[in-house]
């Protein structure tokens, strides 16, 4: 008799194990997993365990069920390590519901599989949960030993306002400003009404591009300030979060913008990055494509574009007629918003309503016209391209560009520099040789170098997480 208890346990330890590594959203059994979870004896995380709390938790409409979506930076979990967390549902202090919500780094992996963050302690996580129908949570409490943290709770919907929503990865130690110019005239030619843009740190000059922009209520900047400190009894135990997180957790930035997109197709993007069809609007293009339920995202081919002249002399005129490098590599996309679960930088993630996400992305008839600074592939065929940055009339996009330079600067236009640039890299160079071993932090690690070349303006805010206090 105990010969079979013993072996029905291990049983039990097997399917529990199977399910948690197999649980992931659009699964269709979340209910079941998580009531399975909680009836599992898991171990609270303490007070002495690293993490931080994005301030706000997200309940996810999207999903069927709805998820409750809460975002961390914390290093790898044991697979029965859980949050403790009180649901308050009413405004008027009725008894919270309490949940064990577990959590998974948000890539899948932890530590993390590409090689220049697998040694970055800080790892992005999120713990979720389903929701039963009548359960609508206005605040959540999460407990760590006698401490505790309050995070506000945002609810998200499937979109339906036609139009492009653009979402920015951390912008840090940025120079160029010309890019800038052409990215926002560029998308807004294919169809974007917003673009969201995650701010750490950037030249004056690049500033006053940004408030020309956000002023016009074209873009809108959200703070992605240094990260905070750890509680003082455990800070002296770990690393400091800005020294050791993958560069400012750019993963996690580029997935709760994803959450804030109200319109029906979005993208995450770089400031030298716009995709476009092969003939009229992407908006229209994607719109008509995406009226297939089964595709949720269009992948574009990357085309390194050539200028003459570089547009950092704030000379446009070469965007008429560009030059171009493809290669198969580093694609971008655009997705349905009402869809797409998780981002990762070059394809999705998973779909709320399917983790394969290879079943639900088209290769777009397109380009992505990618003008790095200095293009990484310096080997490849240079050819000639239909491909343009703007539909229609080339000449009047050039123009409003340059007098839209004019404008922002009153007449007087600073000459490019690329001591900026070069200083960044030169940083970024002595980590790469050993990239296996030193966690690209770039907030953290090249700080102290880049305030020596320039003056920057740095995002003041308050942080963005939050610890248990």
């Amino acid at each position: 008799m105990k010969t079979i208890q013993r072996y029905r346990f291990v049983l039990i330890l097997v399917i529990v194990f199977v399910i948690f590594y197999s649980y992931q959203p659009g699964s269709g059994y979340f209910e079941t997993v998580d009531e399975i979870f909680s009836m599992v004896a898991g171990k609270p995380i303490n007070a002495s365990f690293p993490i931080v709390f994005y301030q706000s938790a997200y309940v996810d409409y999207r999903f069927d069920p709805p998820r409750l979506l809460i975002y961390t930076l914390n290093p790898c979990l044991k697979n029965n390590q859980l949050l403790l967390a009180d649901l308050h549902f009413d405004e008027d202090n009725s008894a919270p519901v309490r949940k064990n919500i577990y959590g998974k780094p948000m890539d899948g992996y932890c530590p993390s599989i590409f090689i220049p963050a697998s040694s970055c302690f800080y790892v992005p996580h999120t713990f979720s949960i389903a929701l039963k129908p009548n359960e609508d949570p206005k605040k959540v409490t999460l407990f760590l030993d006698n401490r505790k943290v309050e995070l506000d709770v945002q609810k998200v919907y499937k979109k339906s306002t036609e139009g492009i929503t653009v979402c920015l990865q951390p912008v840090y130690y940025y120079s160029q400003w010309q890019n800038i110019v052409l990215y926002i005239e560029a998308w807004r030619a294919q169809g974007a009404t917003r673009f969201i843009v995650n701010f750490h740190s950037a030249t004056k000059e690049t500033w006053k591009v940004l408030e020309y922009y956000r002023d016009l209520g074209l873009i809108e900047i959200k703070s992605w300030p240094s990260f905070p400190s750890l509680p003082a009894d455990i800070a002296d135990k770990y690393p400091k979060i800005d020294n050791s997180v993958y560069v400012l957790s750019y993963f996690m930035a580029m997935n709760i913008c994803i959450l804030d997109i109200k319109t029906t197709i979005g993208t995450v993007a770089d400031f030298d990055e716009v995709m476009v069809p092969k003939n009229g609007r992407l908006v229209d293009y994607a719109t008509k494509e995406m009226a297939d339920a089964n595709v949720g995202a269009l992948y574009f081919e990357n085309n390194y574009v050539l200028f003459t002249p570089k547009i950092y002399t704030s000379n446009f005129s070469g965007v008429a007629s560009p030059k171009f490098q493809t290669t198969a590599k580093h694609t971008k996309y655009v997705f349905n918003a009402s869809v797409l679960a998780v981002a990762q930088v070059h394809l999705p993630h998973s779909f709320v309503d399917s983790y394969f996400s290879w079943t639900r992305t088209k290769k777009a008839d397109g380009a992505l016209l990618h003008f790095r600074y200095s293009p990484r592939y310096r080997d490849l065929e240079t050819t000639e391209k239909s491909f343009r940055f703007f539909p229609g009339d080339q000449s009047a996009h050039i123009k409003n560009m340059h007098d839209t330079a004019q404008k922002i600067f009153n007449g007087s236009i600073p000459t490019f520099s690329s001591k900026y640039y070069d200083a960044l890299q030169k940083c970024l160079s002595k980590v790469d040789p050993v990239e296996d071993k030193v966690c690209r932090s770039t907030s953290g690690i090249c700080r102290e170098e880049m305030d020596e070349v320039a003056d920057w303006v740095y995002d003041k805010s308050e942080p963005l997480f939050l610890v248990a206090s």
